[in-house]
């Protein structure tokens, strides 16, 4: 009897460890399925106070330290870099997409012709031929499915109109940028100011970071589910605006140059005039009218000479 009661209160103990044991197992089971779908890599980046910025001052180097505004005169030629914050050691950059907005009446981001993997274009990633600190690692710019990066891919003109706009990745790696450091040079983009103004830059929404596995690190759209802080930069250019080439009516002749004069050399006879006779003669009035026929002209003669000759002989006859 003492042992089934016993054994009756040992059953709740038992089941007490049963439940303690499950819910060990299930919490091991979700931080790997965590791990396995980046659950892990969104709390390093909520961790971390993940934060993209721009640096408008990169005279000391990009991302040295982050210049929210700078001034420049028209004319200049300078860079914009975007920087990241707040990375996760062990959780690298694997792939971003940046949208930089500015005034294109005010500012202007040159255009490089595609080529390759286009990791020197322009915006400039941190790879290929100009890298800071260790760069990004292994990256591709040229994208199948997004377009290459351009200094302006909207064709509309004004605030916010002009979009610098970058997207990179790397499937294999390495990834370095984050691997070993916290923060560091994404891209940089190089303008040129055109005209007196200020230009307010801002970071669109449709930016955004990712870790190597796909997952998304940090995005600048506050409304999803990770987002991260995203600032943008003030650039003031003052001066006069750079005059724009515009296309003129058309090429002008050139002047004729008359051939040069050789010392010593016989003059150039000048062109003699050439007088076209006139269609059917010049006629005896001068005015191209024919001359008389030569029947005519006999019947003529012959007309006179025998008029005089009737002259002479009445002559003769009253001499008698």
């Amino acid at each position: 009897m003492r042992t089934a009661i016993e054994g009756n209160r040992a059953r709740p103990v038992l089941l007490s460890l049963l439940a303690v044991g499950a819910l060990v197992a299930v919490t091991v089971l979700a931080t790997a399925t965590l791990r396995l779908g980046g659950g892990a890599e969104q709390a390093a980046a909520q961790e971390s106070s993940l934060a993209v910025s721009l640096d408008m001052d990169t005279s000391d180097g990009p991302c040295t330290d982050i210049d929210g505004a700078i001034s420049h005169a028209t004319g200049d030629i300078y860079s914009v870099a975007i920087c990241a914050t707040g990375l996760y050691q062990g959780y690298p950059i694997g792939s971003f997409t940046f949208d930089v907005l500015y005034d294109d009446t005010l500012n202007i981001a040159p255009e490089v012709a595609d080529s390759d993997t286009a990791l020197d274009d322009n915006p400039d990633a941190n790879a290929g031929a100009t890298v800071w600190g260790d760069g990004l690692g292994s990256f591709a710019c040229d994208n199948s499915t997004l377009a290459y990066p351009t200094g302006d891919k909207n064709v509309a003109t004004g605030p916010g109109n002009g979009d610098a706009f970058i997207a990179c990745d790397s499937i294999q790696g390495p990834w370095t940028l984050g691997d070993n450091e916290t923060a560091g040079v994404i891209a940089v983009i190089r303008f040129a100011a055109i005209a007196a103004g200020t230009d307010t830059l801002v970071i669109a929404d449709t930016s955004f970071l990712a870790y190597s596995s796909g997952t998304s690190m940090g995005e600048c759209d506050p409304a999803t589910l990770y987002p991260m802080t995203c600032n943008g930069g003030i650039d003031t250019n003052g001066g006069a605006p750079v005059p724009v080439p515009t296309s003129g009516p058309g090429p002008i002749a050139p002047p004729v140059v008359p051939p040069p004069v050789v010392p010593g050399a016989p003059p150039i006879a000048a062109p003699v005039p050439v007088i076209a006779p006139p269609p059917t003669g010049s006629g005896p009035a001068g005015d191209g009218s024919p001359w008389m026929p030569l029947g005519w002209l006999l019947v003529g003669a012959v007309g006179t000479a025998i008029a005089a000759g009737g002259l002479l002989r009445l002559a003769r006859a009253r001499q008698r």
